[in-house]
């Protein structure tokens, strides 16, 4: 089945797209450089935007998009509390019981 790659693409940038005939090159570079990468986020870039995650297409991915980058879900340590109401929120749809820890 090969592989899926999540990207986040700037919306601010959509008229270089249009015109740019290596866009497609870029892509597929920075996806290329997921593979590789020795976790050095500056293989990932494309100019319009940046890959966040790579999966074997049999598997999900959750993906956290904010701030104009991204990461899988399990290397997010510093969610804030809107992006945390919304796994709670998924959870719950789920079966699951989620609810905010104790105040320290």
């Amino acid at each position: 089945m090969g592989y899926n790659t999540v990207a986040v693409i700037f919306n601010d940038h959509t008229h270089q797209i249009k015109t740019d005939d290596d866009f497609g090159r870029r892509v597929a570079q920075a996806m290329h450089g997921w593979l590789d990468r020795d976790r050095d986020p500056m293989n990932t870039w494309f100019g319009s935007g940046q890959v966040v995650s790579q999966a074997h297409a049999d598997y999900s991915q959750i993906v956290v998009v904010g701030r104009n980058t991204g990461k899988p879900l399990a290397e997010c340590t510093d969610l804030d509390d809107y992006a945390l109401t919304q796994l709670a929120d998924a959870l719950t749809r789920h079966g699951w019981v989620a609810k905010r820890p104790a105040r320290r």
